[in-house]
């Protein structure tokens, strides 16, 4: 199963309780949270069978790639940060304010824009495009993903709800918001395990009992 200098592949059990099998050339394949996994199966003592040898070369080899993820991710993120101060520049306008959409309800998801409808933290009536949820921060998305998810657990269809007191809630208002809903906590997710990640490479994992970090649901 081993080599003499490396390891050439892992067995492990996923959360379907099957037997997986990953060689060191399939990392390319895997997501982020994968590494997370391993990573934390290591710190906290799970692969304390194996030996010395095999788990320093694990170590390694899923240390090196964590750190080409999280390399990658800043390259991306730096990228992203160019687009958002081109748009500064008026090269591409941002439409982030409600401007003709002032009459929609506070978390309104619309199709045309493909947007949601909400209000900042000065009360102002704000638009949040689907294709730019990347450049809000974390917690201007769980203010969004909560009053989402609230309407869409809470409201009942073809009935008037409170905050929506001017017309049905329909099947498509639901169908829109679980859509953003999905986008916003995929978001949310991706920076929880890069920040991981990032503290895994860094050597600056958070406090308190080691044993008990636990992976990104």
């Amino acid at each position: 199963m081993y080599g003499y200098d490396y390891m050439k592949k892992i067995v492990l059990y996923r959360a379907d309780l099957n037997e997986h099998v990953i060689a060191e050339r399939d990392f390319k394949y895997l997501y982020p949270s994968d590494f997370e996994d391993l990573y934390l199966l290591n710190f906290q003592g799970h692969l304390n069978h194996l030996s010395p040898k095999d788990k320093k070369i694990l170590t390694t080899a899923v240390n090196q790639w964590t750190r080409q993820l999280v390399i990658r991710q800043r390259v991306e993120d730096f990228q992203l940060g160019i687009e958002s101060y081109q748009t500064q520049l008026n090269l591409t306008k941002p439409q982030w304010d409600a401007t003709g959409f002032e009459y929609k309800h506070d978390y309104t998801a619309i199709d045309s824009p493909r947007a949601v409808i909400f209000r900042d933290k000065y009360g102002v009536q704000m638009m949040m495009h689907f294709n730019e949820i990347h450049k809000f921060s974390d917690g201007t998305l769980q203010q969004i993903d909560e009053a989402l998810d609230y309407r869409v657990k809470e409201f009942r269809i073809n009935r008037m709800n409170p905050g929506l007191n001017t017309r049905f809630w329909t099947r498509k208002d639901m169908d829109r918001c679980k859509a953003f809903m999905f986008a916003v906590q995929r978001r949310l997710r991706t920076r929880r395990i890069f920040r991981n990640l990032e503290s895994f490479v860094g050597g600056h994992v958070r406090e308190g009992d080691h044993r008990l970090l636990k992976r990104t649901e």
